[in-house]
């Protein structure tokens, strides 16, 4: 390769960074303890309205789309994988996916468990298509700042998004335990 593109590369990679580190620097999940059930209807029309707007699916109330070898204790006496508690977007819903598969900009979070300690955790990601983060530009400005890791993918396929972060997490998981 020459020096030239790979300078280039660099330089688009790290202004990608940059702007995903400041598109969701502020933003949090909001935490269940303050959650509000929302209040019975008054009407018939106002059921329907209700059950038309039904909260996003998460994972732990799906089959879990990726294959996980099983958890074995290695003899360093940790395992060789966390467990997938919970994994859900911010906006996204995981049965419907985004109105445009092949545009969409979200926050994914992956809860684990430490099998030997039961210590629970909760990584952050943000998944995007280059369509989807273009679109963002658009509405936001000329740069976004991102916190966490990052995922492009071409479209949304939710198999190969849990899959990319699953071999990411197992591989550092494995090495922590050396």
């Amino acid at each position: 390769m020459e020096p030239t593109k790979v300078a280039i590369f660099l330089l688009f990679f790290g202004a990608f960074l940059v702007f995903t580190r400041r598109f969701f620097a502020g933003e949090r999940p909001s935490n269940s303890v303050g959650f509000q059930p929302t209040p019975a209807p008054n009407s018939w029309e106002s059921y329907q309205d209700q059950e038309q707007k039904q909260p996003a699916a998460i994972g732990s109330e799906l089959p879990f789309p990726v294959e996980l070898p099983p958890v074995q204790r290695l003899p360093s006496g940790r395992y060789n994988r966390p467990n997938v508690l919970n994994y859900y977007f911010s906006n996204l819903d995981l049965k419907l996916g985004p109105e445009n598969p092949r545009s969409f900009c979200d926050q994914l979070f992956v809860q684990f468990e430490a099998p030997e300690s039961g210590a629970v955790w909760t990584n952050e990601y943000v998944v995007a298509t280059p369509f989807g983060l273009q679109s963002l530009l658009d509405t936001t400005g000329p740069s976004v700042q991102f916190e966490g890791t990052v995922i492009v993918v071409s479209r949304w396929d939710m198999t190969e998004i849990l899959r990319t972060v699953l071999e990411n997490v197992m591989d550092k998981y494995a090495e922590s335990s050396n």
